[in-house]
């Protein structure tokens, strides 16, 4: 059997929903999933603390913006508690939004990175929905922000830029399960998450520590790309630290509809969790979520900039 990983949630079930059309004002949105997926994405803990360090992150100028969409008070604790609240927002209503398809992007392992635009057919992915909202936060949309928030992390948990004909991990079952994780995206959206700290305010203050740490030169060199080379990062990483790492054997270039159509190699591959992969996945993950809350900050700066 080949050996395998951990972390839980990002938006942790893929979907392949037909998503509400692309012109948001203010728009009543609504999601369905696949059944038997667990619901959410770098699971609450890991977008919650994306968020906090976010926020510690913004501007003045920013911030203020960010407190008048969330109608919250221009405090660095209020805009905190507040931006991880709107964290989870997306995954919350991707049911009845119907959104499901925009918190990933599916690159094959044989896919290069001029590939992500035709992986993105009518805008339905993450990456082309972060650019969509945000050019509309200057127009103070909550909704915008909630998403922009939401999916600026998803694309840092390295199972939402990839599809081995597995939605990203999902069809690949755990054995035996590692806490609530069942399978491979389940361990890399929570459990990895949870194994530093599940607590999202304890989660964020030791990060923001470990960042703190650094260099004013190296929090920028960490916040700085484009969408597309956050996804291709994360792309290559789930390549490298979770596809070739665990053996998991690489298919033709397929997208099934759910894991009852994945190919056989893959959904009757059981994984066994070893502690030295997950001890050895830690500061990968650690420098994912410092990596999407500096980034995100850096989003937002330059969006809601005056």
């Amino acid at each position: 059997m080949a050996k395998a990983a951990l972390w839980y949630s990002w938006s942790s079930f893929r979907k392949k929903d037909r998503p509400m059309p692309s012109s948001f004002g203010k728009f009543a949105v609504t999601c369905c999933l696949l059944g038997g997926l667990p619901l959410s994405a770098w699971w609450e803990t890991g977008h919650q603390a994306i968020a906090r360090i976010a926020a510690a992150h913004l501007t003045q100028a920013a911030r203020a913006r960010v407190a008048r969409i969330l109608d919250v008070p221009d405090t660095p604790e209020a805009v905190a508690d507040a931006l991880a609240k709107a964290s989870t927002w997306a995954d919350e209503t991707r049911v009845q939004t119907r959104t499901g398809a925009w918190h990933y992007i599916d690159l094959a392992p044989q896919d290069t990175r001029s590939d992500i635009g035709s992986r993105c057919k009518d805008d339905n992915c993450a990456p082309a929905r972060i650019r969509l909202f945000a050019a509309q936060l200057r127009s103070a949309d909550l909704d915008a922000l909630r998403y922009v928030v939401h999916f600026v992390g998803d694309i840092h948990q390295p199972l939402h830029a990839v599809s081995d004909a597995d939605h990203g991990g999902n069809c690949e079952r755990l054995d035996p399960q590692i806490g609530k994780a069942k399978n491979l995206h389940a361990l890399w959206d929570g459990e990895l998450v949870n194994s530093l700290q599940a607590n999202d305010r304890r989660l964020s203050a030791e990060l923001e520590d470990r960042i703190q740490a650094l260099s004013n030169e190296r929090q920028s060199e960490l916040a700085a790309g484009t969408v597309n080379d956050w996804v291709w990062e994360s792309h290559e990483l789930a390549i490298a630290d979770v596809y070739k790492t665990l053996q998991i054997p690489t298919e033709r270039v397929e997208f099934p509809a759910s894991c009852n159509d994945a190919p056989l190699a893959i959904s009757e591959l059981r994984l066994q969790i070893s502690t030295a992969y997950i001890d050895d996945m830690k500061p990968i993950v650690r420098d994912q979520l410092m990596k999407a809350g500096l980034r995100l900050a850096k989003l937002l700066n330059e969006s809601l900039a005056p």
